[in-house]
């Protein structure tokens, strides 16, 4: 055998584990494999560059010494109102949520979230308590621009990583998942075979407290069986395996 060879060969050990349905299976170690895969994939792995301004992860540090250690200006000089302008475009650019498609989102959904006392603004995102107040504030369209667009994908994401930065390594880190036209559409598949029910994407469509509630359901499946997995994991690995079809 060749050594090109030899190396295919191999790699078959690092590759996602698949069932005989052709889904991925919902593993530790699928997700783990994935991840490593966005780690070091160009076109992700700059969006976690806590040093670059180009990046949501900058002005997620920012927005942290503001909003969590309660100071007037974040560690490089920004004041709030700008740590928001800044994340709100850096996230849209970077998930292609396409703000801006009705001529002023960004602007919406900066106005919308400063409005927010920063009190509520933690509370909405470290106790969501299955209200998700903060995706119905963002993803509304405001009265004051004519015929704004409903922003839902890009409201989940903005709050998904919120929380990832603000509370990490608590329970809160992972309150929010991901919605996402690649995950909406398989998760069909995954209900069916971990749920044993039928359910058409109506039934979860732009209704976030249905969505996750499908999620965590299958979740909760695999913890029963000894294979526990974080929202975010399942988002990425779900989406990994099925962008590409």
């Amino acid at each position: 055998m060749g050594l090109i060879s030899e190396e295919l060969e191999a790699s078959n050990k690092y590759k996602l584990e698949v069932d005989d349905d052709g889904l991925v299976k919902l593993t530790k170690d699928n997700v783990a494999k994935v991840e490593a895969m966005i780690s070091t994939d160009s076109k992700y792995k700059n969006t976690i560059d806590e040093e670059n301004s180009k990046f949501s992860a900058y002005w997620l540090r920012q927005l942290k010494t503001v909003l969590i250690d309660n100071e007037e200006k974040s560690e490089d000089g920004y004041e709030y109102e700008e740590i928001i302008e800044k994340l709100v475009n850096a996230i849209d650019a970077e998930n292609s949520t396409h703000l801006n498609s009705d001529g002023y989102g960004r602007e919406s959904v900066k106005e919308k979230i400063l409005e927010i006392e920063k009190n509520d603004f933690i509370r909405y995102l470290k106790q969501p308590n299955d209200k998700y107040e903060l995706i119905n504030i963002i993803q509304t369209p405001s009265k004051k621009f004519k015929n704004e667009k409903h922003h839902f994908s890009f409201a989940t994401k903005f709050c998904h990583y919120s929380c990832i930065y603000l509370f990490k390594g608590t329970k809160a880190e992972d309150n929010f998942s991901i919605y996402d036209n690649i995950v909406k559409t398989a998760l069909p598949k995954y209900i069916k075979k971990y749920l044993k029910r039928d359910v058409k994407i109506s039934e979860y469509e732009n209704n976030y407290s249905s969505y996750i509630r499908y999620i965590d359901a299958i979740r909760e499946v695999l913890k029963q069986n000894g294979e526990s997995i974080s929202r975010n994991g399942f988002d990425h690995l779900i989406w990994y395996f099925h962008k590409g079809n």
